[in-house]
């Protein structure tokens, strides 16, 4: 895992050296190990490497080619290099690292070669005879890349969206027509940022760029077509399969594994399939004085089924205090989950451990959310069968009597025309539009994104990907792993699982047990008290601390808001008043989010 930088078409050569030397510095905390800067009248390529694979110098970056035709930096990791590069014998390797083997994979298939990877990663290749540079990003948008392109027609990007700020020079801008989709989905999805003008290269895209020339094309597409012929006993036994094989490929490193145990049935899965390899697993577990909170008991039961070097971190609220403005100023991009990622890579990386393996995407593939036990029984069919302007008038009067933020969900979602798609966004909804609208001077689209359309238990899953996985888990895993120079790999986002599971009956995964078709294939592994309790979420005692030990943090958060020029403080002043005085209605979350806002906005000057 390490830190990609660039800049392409360059317009003074001087002036990109200080720059590129400025992202390097930027995102030095991604790779603590070594440096590395290339720079010609086109291109100016920087690294910074948390050695993974081949410890040794030869992995240094940029990677040349043997002819020097091709310079590569590459953030990530290629899961099935020992396979391609028995592919590639005529080669002549120097190193074992899986850099080498990306160089000479393009140079035998071309820019075809990443249809052949398997990992999460983010490359930029630049083929100095064709004078083009290549960008790009894994299938499932694991391995982040942000880039800019300045009036002069200059390309920065980088593996952070400080990374690309400090090498474009710029004072960076409220992205304003993104700021209702943080608020309604606590992210900003697609390609945009907060940042105006600093985007994301999207999933499964390459970028080609040339000195008259920027375009980007998908290379591979979340898709699914459901395959009846698949018999239960089959699915189970092929499930199991491809999970443990998604777990041995991430346990390849020369340095230590370690892996998160919450206690939920997905990490606890991943614990299992590692500790059955062979390997006896460092295990690590946040917990909370505040019983209702934690899951300590059921981190240990695992623990101690596969006899792991297990650690626990007691998280008291005073600790956190102390630990929050370091935590926040580490969020690349705002985030409200973030903050236990952060608190739990500290501690891995504190005992020696350089990477990690974590059960994040679980529930996505594995329908393990609430909203698909609510489309799977389609519970919105009794209202369906009513007529819209009936129900428009029965939400419009319950809203004038009920005069509750409360129901303001509930309320949209009768007035909608009741799709999948509509209860997706109701239960994935932060803030109502109404209420958007109070927080807000002015309401603006964002970016003409579309909310996915959902047909299939599969579409969902898809959904969940694209505004909660993607956007949320797994930029908040890259940033918070990569403050402290640890490598997060998960196993659930490998994509031929992914597309396997997919492509299965939806009946499969609903069952007498969450997520039934993983417990049907791991379970037997298991503590029974794992695979027969409740789904409880990740989540730090905010609702708690936020009212006694957090409140002047948050406050402070909350008064940027009310300072800056886009935000209503008559609305962000009533929505925390509310709060605080324990309208039960406004959730934490909700302020935490504006919180978290204001924080980042005056951590990074943003105007």
């Amino acid at each position: 895992m390490c830190g990609i930088n660039g800049i392409i078409r360059i317009q003074d050569k001087q002036q990109a050296a200080e720059s590129l030397a400025r992202m390097n510095m930027c995102v030095a905390h991604r790779g603590p190990d070594d440096s590395g800067e290339y720079a010609d009248d086109f291109v100016a390529l920087g690294h910074r490497r948390l050695s993974i694979i081949d410890l040794s110098a030869s992995g240094h970056q940029p990677m040349f080619s043997q002819d020097q035709s091709v310079v590569l930096i590459f953030n990530g990791e290629i899961y099935n290099f020992p396979e391609l590069k028995k592919q590639l014998a005529d080669y002549p390797f120097k190193t074992d690292t899986d850099t080498e083997v990306i160089i000479a994979a393009y140079l035998k298939w071309g820019i075809a070669c990443i249809e052949k990877l398997d990992g999460m990663f983010a490359i930029a290749l630049y083929d100095r005879q064709q004078g083009k540079v290549y960008l790009v990003r894994d299938r499932l948008g694991v391995k982040p890349v942000y880039y800019y392109v300045s009036p002069r027609g200059e390309i920065f990007f980088s593996s952070e969206v400080r990374g690309v700020i400090a090498g474009a020079g710029i004072k960076p801008k409220l992205n304003t027509a993104s700021v209702s989709d943080y608020f309604t989905f606590q992210t900003v999805t697609g390609q945009a940022t907060l940042a105006d003008g600093i985007k994301m290269l999207e999933a499964g895209s390459i970028a080609s760029i040339s000195r008259d020339a920027f375009d980007i094309k998908p290379y591979w597409k979340l898709s699914y077509a459901t395959d009846e012929s698949i018999g239960y006993d089959e699915a189970v036994k092929t499930t199991r399969e491809l999970v443990f094989s998604a777990v041995s490929k991430r346990m390849m490193a020369d340095v230590p594994l370690g892996a998160f145990l919450s206690g939920g049935i997905d990490s606890s899965a991943v614990v299992a399939a590692m500790a059955e390899s062979g390997y006896k697993p460092n295990t690590f577990n946040v917990n909370f004085a505040e019983g209702k909170f934690s899951e300590a008991a059921y981190a240990r039961m695992v623990a101690k089924r596969f006899h792991t070097n297990h650690t626990e971190i007691n998280l008291k609220p005073e600790y956190f205090l102390n630990l929050l403005p370091t935590a926040v100023r580490a969020l690349d991009h705002p985030s409200i989950d973030g903050l236990n990622t952060y608190v739990v890579s500290r501690a891995t990386k504190e005992a020696g451990i350089s990477v990690a393996l974590s059960g994040v995407g679980g529930d996505e593939w594995f329908a393990g959310y609430p909203v698909f036990h609510r489309m799977y029984h389609d519970k919105l069919k009794r209202f369906r069968m009513m007529p819209k302007v009936l129900r428009q008038s029965a939400a419009g009067l319950a809203g004038a009597v009920a005069r509750n933020e409360s129901w303001s969900k509930k309320l949209e979602l009768l007035s909608s025309d009741l799709r999948f798609s509509d209860l997706h966004l109701a239960e994935r909804k932060l803030f109502t539009a109404s209420q958007i609208q109070r927080l807000l001077k002015q309401v603006n689209a964002p970016d003409n994104r579309k909310h996915p359309d959902i047909q299939t238990i599969s579409d969902l899953s898809i959904a969940e990907w694209e505004t909660y996985l993607m956007p949320v888990l797994l930029r908040d895993t890259d940033q918070m792993g990569m403050a402290h120079s640890l490598e997060i790999r998960e196993p659930f986002l490998d994509y031929k699982l992914v597309e396997y599971l997919l492509s299965l009956p939806a009946s499969y995964k609903f069952g007498e047990k969450p997520k039934q078709l993983l417990v049907s294939a791991m379970g037997d592994l298991l503590p029974d008290e794992i695979v027969s309790r409740p789904k409880m979420g990740f989540v730090l005692p905010y609702e708690v601390w936020m009212k006694n030990e957090l409140k002047p943090y948050v406050k402070e958060g909350l008064n940027t808001l009310k300072h800056h020029s886009f935000f209503n403080e008559e609305g962000i002043a009533d929505l925390e008043a509310q709060y605080f005085e324990g309208r039960r209605s406004i959730k934490w979350n909700m302020i935490w989010s504006m919180a978290v806002l204001g924080h980042w906005i005056n951590n990074n000057g943003v105007q």
